[in-house]
């Protein structure tokens, strides 16, 4: 089975509008911390929390990619991910460009925890998901692991729509757009946890628009989509039974990792961003 072809940017759902880990309830907030106990992640984006809308999506679904995260090779393919070159990374931000956003020492490290979140739970799953929905190809993946996973600090709460100021709405919305199809319509959580953050985003929007106008980072997203679909390949031979996996759940899993404007636009961006920062000193 292959990926389809994505009609929205991500999911085609609105990440706003998927469930809240803080709502889940029952077994559903079981999975879902088993799915951060085994992914080793302080929060699940948008593609757990929205296969919950699908009857039995997220139980089989995670039935069937759980192997593969515990296999470790899911991790050893993000290690290979992170150590490419492909990313789009602007010029360091200066000490006092830092300041005038409001961001020092404190805000960047949290600005870097958030980001650093997102990029590993988005990075695996958008290579053991591809494994889920790609037919398997080569030999079963054997590779070294990595000794630890990263220690993920905690995270501020991701603010609701309603509790972010229409000003700083309108710059994650503009940041949103990197990578973005003409017809995208949902916002990337990511954005909306930066919203903590309103300078660091229109730093973000100044720093990486030359990129997005050069080609920069649609060349990028396209590279980071063809590692990915070749990692997953892989990964599949590791995947449990997807035979109980609903039609409904495997197409919106396709959806998520099919294209470079799909998961692999954020991928792109958070591990740009996290190199662009980490460059970044502040006062």
């Amino acid at each position: 089975m292959t990926a389809t072809p994505h009609m929205t940017e991500g999911l085609g759902t609105d990440p706003v509008t998927a469930l809240a880990e803080k709502m889940a309830t029952g077994p559903t907030a079981a999975i879902f911390a088993e799915i951060r106990d085994v992914m080793q992640i302080p929060l699940l984006t948008s593609i757990w929390r929205t296969l919950v809308s699908i009857d039995e999506g997220l139980p089989t679904v995670w039935a069937a990619t759980k192997p593969i995260y515990l296999s470790g090779q899911a991790e050893a393919a993000l290690d290979r991910l992170s150590r490419a070159d492909m990313f789009p990374v602007p010029a360091p931000l200066a000490a006092d460009q830092l300041a005038d956003a409001g961001i020092g020492a404190e805000e960047m490290r949290a600005a870097l925890g958030i980001i650093d979140a997102y990029t590993r739970s988005n990075s695996l799953n958008m290579m053991a998901l591809s494994g889920l929905v790609l037919s398997p190809v080569g030999p079963s993946p054997v590779d070294p692991v990595p000794p630890a996973a990263p220690i993920l600090p905690d995270l501020p709460h991701l603010l609701e729509r309603s509790e972010i100021a229409l000003d700083v709405w309108m710059r994650v919305e503009r940041v949103n757009r990197f990578g973005a199809g003409a017809n995208s319509r949902s916002v990337a959580t990511l954005w909306r946890h930066l919203a903590h953050y309103p300078g660091l985003l229109l730093l973000i929007n100044q720093a990486f628009a030359p990129s997005q106008s050069d080609g920069t980072i649609d060349r990028a997203m396209q590279e980071v989509f063809a590692q990915s679909q070749a990692e997953g390949a892989r990964l599949a031979h590791l995947r449990g039974d997807i035979s109980a996996i609903p039609d409904p759940a495997i197409e919106m899993v396709a959806t998520y990792v099919a294209g470079p404007r799909g998961v692999a636009r954020m991928v792109t961006m958070g591990h740009g961003l996290a190199r662009w920062l980490r460059q970044s000193k502040p006062a």
